[in-house]
């Protein structure tokens, strides 16, 4: 259970260049696995972790992706997130912890129905797997990475119905909710009978859904029409639109969903686009700074007072969203302090290094940082009390020779 695996197989793609040894991996992730006692098997996991720096700042915390048939979506997952969280100065989405769930040999249907079907004896072990999820593979993954506490599910097909049974009858578990083209027509509709008592008698504040679908109707039917359809083939696209009017007509119940259409796509080619929007609506607010038509931070209309403002304004509404304290990245704030620190603009260097202090006050680099500051503007008596702070928490030899400079030059 402990054992971490980097990927080699599946996880990787081998590539050539001139300069480097042949067949050098691109690493995507971990392979980990969870025994777990309710399902009486090991589970393979597929894990993407953001890369941080404990050297010189604080171990942080990552909202949480877990994502079911992982052998299809992990890998997409990975290279979208890293583009639209860290690339180029990304803020679009959050730095996240991907967690991929496989399936084991012949259990798919046994995991993803909540309900047992005459049309497969297999079937039926949906509420196990939501109890696995719940009560062993969260806590591991909590206890093992460094996991935020806001969590967001995605699941196609059958593990869309396995998203649709863990918001109503486990809305707790996680925060925000993807199902995409989901097969509530299984066992009758059986579900989707439920689905309207609950979102009536329930309370989901605080909770998000996106539902896409697929154009899986016959050919030649529009929206309108396959509602009135009695075949076989629509049943599929019928019942997520009944799932649709059923969220629709339930407007007291606070959850926060949208539903999407996808005219172009079929049933195997929707997933990407709609995680892509799923993610973009469930973190629709993490952009910050603005980059158009350049970095925000770097406007000069702005003072560094409306600066910290904003910064404040914008963490504390983050905070508010997902339910627990989102700190201003640390390492953004450093090596933006040091940017201005380099354009001698002293008061905004500060602001920023104000700002790790701020918000991690127990970390011995935000004070060195600052005393870097204040010697740039030849204010020895604050560089040394900034240096004297750091080495307090943590000795370098580095920030003692900088205290020993300044302290000799006084």
């Amino acid at each position: 259970m402990k054992k971490l695996i980097l990927i080699l197989i599946h996880l990787t793609i081998a590539y050539f260049l001139k300069a480097q040894p042949p067949q050098q991996p691109i690493v995507l992730g971990r392979i980990d696995t969870v025994y777990s006692n309710i399902l009486k098997e090991n589970r393979p996991l597929w894990v993407y972790t953001p890369g941080y720096d404990t050297n010189y700042f604080s171990k942080p915390e990552f909202p949480v992706l877990y994502v079911l048939d992982a052998d299809d979506h992990f890998m997409s997952l990975v290279t979208m997130i890293k583009e639209l969280s860290a690339t180029a100065g990304n803020t679009v989405l959050p730095q996240m912890i991907i967690v991929g769930v496989l399936n084991t040999p012949g259990h798919r249907t046994r995991d993803f129905t909540p309900t047992n079907s005459t049309m497969d004896k297999s079937s039926g072990g949906g509420e196990n797997f939501a109890a696995f999820m719940e009560k062993e593979l969260i806590p591991y993954i909590d206890k093992t990475y460094p996991a935020a506490p806001y969590r967001t599910m995605i699941g196609h097909s059958l593990g869309g119905l396995t998203a649709i049974n863990m918001l109503l009858k486990h809305t707790q578990v996680f925060n925000a909710y993807v199902a995409i083209d989901p097969s509530m027509f299984y066992d009758n509709d059986n579900l989707l009978k439920q689905a309207n008592a609950i979102l009536k008698q329930k309370s989901f504040d605080g909770k998000k859904l996106f539902l896409g679908f697929a154009n899986t109707m016959p050919t030649g039917t529009d929206t309108l029409q396959v509602k009135k359809d009695t075949s076989e083939i629509s049943h599929h696209i019928r019942s997520i639109m009944k799932l649709a009017d059923n969220l629709a007509a339930n407007k007291t119940n606070k959850l926060l969903w949208v539903k999407k259409y996808y005219p172009d796509d079929d049933h195997n080619s929707v997933p990407f686009n709609a995680e892509y929007d799923a993610l973009r609506f469930i973190f629709k607010n993490n952009r910050f700074p603005g980059n158009q038509p350049y970095n925000q931070y770097f406007n000069k209309q702005y003072s560094a007072a409306q600066l910290r403002q904003m910064i404040d304004e914008h963490y504390k509404a983050v905070s508010t969203e997902r339910g627990y304290t989102v700190r201003p990245p640390e390492a953004d704030m450093n090596g933006i302090g040091y940017a201005f620190l380099q354009q001698k603009d002293y008061e905004k260097a500060t602001m920023f290094f104000q700002v790790n202090i701020d918000n991690y006050p127990k970390n011995f680099n935000v004070y060195d940082s600052m005393g870097d500051c204040f010697l740039a503007r030849d204010d020895k008596a604050n560089a040394e009390k900034y240096f004297k702070k750091a080495l307090s928490i943590k000795y370098t030899k580095e920030i003692m020779d900088k205290l020993d400079k300044v302290q000799a030059g006084k």
